[in-house]
């Protein structure tokens, strides 16, 4: 159920943490898993299927493309795959850099419109918002 009455700068409430899988040992990834959250920014999106416990760490899909000029480098890294994304670092950089220094490179917010959807029926090659410059969005 969409959560349009919440904040969508509050990356993953406990409401969607508890709709989501615990993360699994080994979690691996596959065009079948279910999405139950998505996160985009300037930077990038993350389509997160699973969440530790302490909802510190979250796993999913992750499009991250920082142009050089944006001097992101000690914050995110560019990448195209699925792996661990740190939830816990990301509200922390939501809540440091953009709410209070007001840096757009920052702006990371949650998707309140969204459903749980199997990640095969995502576009990922369409920008959830436009980026100044080229970015690569394939899979590498």
């Amino acid at each position: 159920m969409p959560e349009q009455n919440q904040n969508p700068l509050d990356l993953v409430p406990e409401s969607t943490a508890k709709l989501m899988k615990t993360m699994s040992n080994e979690p691996k990834g596959s065009i079948d898993d279910l999405i139950y959250c998505h996160l985009y920014g300037v930077v990038g999106d993350w389509y997160l299927s699973e969440i530790s416990v302490d909802r510190k760490i979250a796993f999913g899909f992750q499009i991250i493309n920082s142009e050089p000029v944006w001097e992101m480098d000690d914050w995110v890294t560019n990448s195209s795959k699925w792996g661990e994304i740190p939830i816990k670092k990301l509200q922390g950089l939501v809540n440091e850099k953009f709410l209070k220094e007001k840096d757009i490179r920052f702006l990371i917010t949650r998707d309140l419109f969204w459903e749980p959807i199997k990640f095969s029926a995502i576009n990922i090659n369409q920008n959830t918002l436009f980026y100044p410059g080229t970015t690569d969005r394939s899979f590498s």
